[in-house]
């Protein structure tokens, strides 16, 4: 039977940064400089992860985009929590994962 708790009650939003080591740490620092100075859309800083508060198992995860993106994504998502059910957030937001 499903139930109209929030889903923030059973799950917990979070942005987790990309760790990147060597040249590819290096690439995605020019990258995301250019990026960010320029207004176009570098890589992704951070993936988004929805996980169950239980057992901190991951229900969704996503590249969350650039600072800005990533941070009205975790908003959005924080806001979409409090307001469904889990079955209504997993129905808006499972695409993701």
């Amino acid at each position: 039977m499903p139930t109209t708790e929030p889903a923030s009650r059973h799950l917990t939003a979070e942005l987790q940064l990309v760790r990147h080591r060597g040249v590819r740490k290096a690439l995605h620092l020019v990258v995301l400089t250019l990026g960010e100075a320029t207004g176009l859309s570098g890589p992704s800083v951070a993936d988004l992860v929805v996980a169950r508060r239980d057992s901190g198992l991951p229900v969704i995860r996503t590249k969350a985009g650039s600072l800005d993106e990533a941070d009205a994504l975790l908003r959005t998502i924080n806001a979409d929590l409090d307001r469904f059910s889990v079955e209504e957030f997993l129905a808006e937001w499972g695409h993701l994962g």
